[in-house]
């Protein structure tokens, strides 16, 4: 081969290796399956679901395990959104729902004591710490799992939180089903509120910061892909230490410049935080009621930084809080009050309230929020906006199961470095990734689209085409259309460093808006399969869909009627090949795929 044919060659593959990097350090999806299930035993082999958001609306489809979740749960995808594997907080489960080697226990804590009393001897029970484990991934496969040792008789009462532990796992190892390279290594041992973790401004490092219960206290680590260095000790004011009970929540803002713990008796904590020495700043601090009425979980910040939302007045009230306020207490706003809706705890069971629990940041941009131990959970559509127009939707999600409040914590995976700082040192830019969702607010309106930009690393300008000719540079546009139709929308995004865009198309008509293909987006497997093919859908689909299996001469083999969740198809008659299947929702084709009989 001549050298001038080799240098097309290489061209090529340093712009796949450059993709690749890209996709590795930008796409980071890692927060796209939310992992939840019955937090009772269940003689069900599929007692828990996942909350999908490679679809939208997402996807919320059974699992083939029976793993009890409730305090400590956490799913990690791949940079690509697919599941890697997850954890109730006792034993850690690969993507194909066997137990990962070396992952049969953790938190196994002195004498074997918490773990037996809140996991059992089988691994099958859930943790009993509130934010209990978070997960850090690194590009080489390896990932840092943080938790926190539970102890079931402590002395003093609000010492629960014990010690902080680290997993080391290898999540490429075993053909991608991922080994532990060890296991419950002690970071530090004390009495503890929890742990969570912000970028560092180089782009790539993790901050980790915990606080002490005891005294105002605060550790941090450092965690790279090299190891974890620290702890450091910052000695700072924390109002909200609980000489009682901890049970709160703790977070960074989507920009890392601020950080939050939020305690169920004494109120809610807001510091500025510098992610270049780790170092907290500026205290300001929200008290709750002193009575009943201020008791409340969850706190949370909006995508956009300017905005914290807190569960107050017994579960039943969620304010809203202006950080750009010059006085943050007097910004106070109610932005929804539990409507009084009640779920049955199993038919004629006893009566749970439907209301507000733990905020989760959903990858769409919306925050969602857990509806107490109900079948159901809470979205707020535009958490960006000032007020109620942040549209709290109450039971906007159909739930197959009765869940604890299912408080998976998530770290901020989209942060870049802060460019030009002085410790972005390791040459990582901000390159853009164009991301957009869109709802239909006016149904008196059906051709008026609002566009919602969720796009990441720190875009500066915005360029959308609406595939009618007309365009937009506003970050979050509304749109409307003249006529019904079939639009491509993209959005082109860019920064100093680079541009990125991103396309979907958008169905408009008098029936309202939705993306194509059309959900309901059905999972089928397994491939290959022999007697039963599974297929799942996600809940409260409408129109019952048609599931329709094809050989390949193009004659029909098998269908089905579908329904909500979990449906099996018995198949034991197809002979072995190849065949083509399709989702049919009212008279259309909404997806295809192939699977093969053994």
């Amino acid at each position: 081969m001549s050298p001038k044919s080799i240098i097309p060659i290489m061209k090529k593959l340093l712009i796949f290796l450059l993709c690749l990097s890209y996709s590795a350090l930008f796409g980071q999806k890692y927060d796209y399956i939310w992992m939840s299930g019955a937090y009772i035993p269940s003689d069900s082999s599929s007692s828990d679901f996942a909350i999908d958001f490679i679809t939208t609306p997402p996807s919320v489809y059974l699992i083939e395990d029976s793993l009890i979740m409730g305090r400590s749960n956490i799913a990690i995808s791949d940079y690509e959104g697919l599941l890697q594997f997850y954890t109730n907080g006792c034993i850690i489960r690969s993507k194909n729902n066997a137990t990962m080697e070396g992952a049969d226990f953790i938190n196994l804590g002195p004498g074997n004591l918490s773990w037996d009393q809140t996991c059992g001897s089988n691994g099958l029970g859930n943790y009993r710490i509130i934010q209990g484990i978070f997960v850090l991934p690194f590009d080489n496969g390896m990932s840092e799992t943080f938790h926190l040792q539970f102890d079931p008789f402590p002395e003093p009462i609000s010492c629960t939180n014990v010690a902080l532990l680290n997993t080391r796992i290898n999540t490429i190892a075993n053909e991608d089903m991922g080994e532990v390279i060890f296991n419950d290594s002690i970071l530090i041992q004390g009495c503890f509120q929890t742990a969570c973790a912000n970028k560092h401004a180089n782009g790539r490092d993790w901050w980790v910061l915990l606080p002490d219960d005891l005294s105002n206290r605060f550790y941090r680590f450092l965690s790279t892909p090299d190891g974890i260095l620290g702890p450091w000790i910052q000695e700072m004011e924390n109002p909200i230490i609980d000489s009682f009970y901890y049970t709160g929540w703790n977070e960074f803002s989507s920009n890392g410049e601020h950080f939050l713990l939020n305690d169920v008796h004494s109120g809610t904590a807001i510091y500025d935080f510098d992610r270049c020495t780790g170092l907290l700043s500026n205290l300001r601090f929200v008290p709750a009621e002193t009575d009943i009425n201020g008791f409340g979980y969850a706190a949370a910040f909006s995508p956009d930084s300017r905005f914290m939302y807190v569960v107050r007045g017994n579960f039943r009230k969620m304010e809203q809080y202006d950080l750009n306020a010059a006085d943050l207490n007097a910004s106070r706003t109610t932005v929804a009050t539990w409507d009084g809706f009640y779920d049955y705890f199993y038919p004629n069971g006893p009566l749970l309230e439907t209301s507000f629990s733990f905020f989760q940041h959903g990858p769409d941009g919306k925050l969602y929020t857990w509806a107490g131990g109900s079948r159901f959970m809470h979205s707020m559509d535009f958490p960006n906006r000032k007020g109620v127009s942040c549209n709290v939707r109450q039971r906007a999600i159909s739930l197959p199961y009765y869940t604890f409040g299912a408080n998976a914590y998530y770290p901020h995976y989209r942060l870049g470095p802060i460019d030009g700082s002085s410790c972005d040192t390791l040459g990582i830019n901000n390159l853009p990734v164009a991301l957009f969702r869109y709802d239909l607010e006016d149904t008196l309106n059906p051709q008026q689209v609002t566009f919602t930009d969720v796009s990441s690393y720190e875009p500066t300008s915005w360029h959308w085409t609406f595939g009618d000719g007309q365009t937009s540079q506003d970050t979050n546009p509304v749109h409307t259309y003249a006529q019904g139709g079939v639009y491509e929308v993209c959005l082109v995004v860019s920064n100093a460093f680079a541009a990125d865009t991103f396309c979907r198309q958008v169905q408009v008509g008098a029936t309202g808006v939705h993306t194509l293909p059309a959900l309901p987006h059905a999972r089928v497997w397994p491939n290959p399969f022999s007697s039963t093919l599974s297929v799942q859908l996600p809940a409260m689909v409408g129109v019952s869909p048609e599931f329709v299996v094809y050989d390949l001469y193009g004659r029909v083999a098998k269908t089905a009627r579908l329904t909500d969740f979990d449906n099996q198809i018995p198949v034991q008659d197809l002979p072995s090949g190849l065949y083509v299947w399709q989702l049919r929702w009212n008279g259309e084709v909404t997806q295809t795929g192939k699977v093969v009989k053994e």
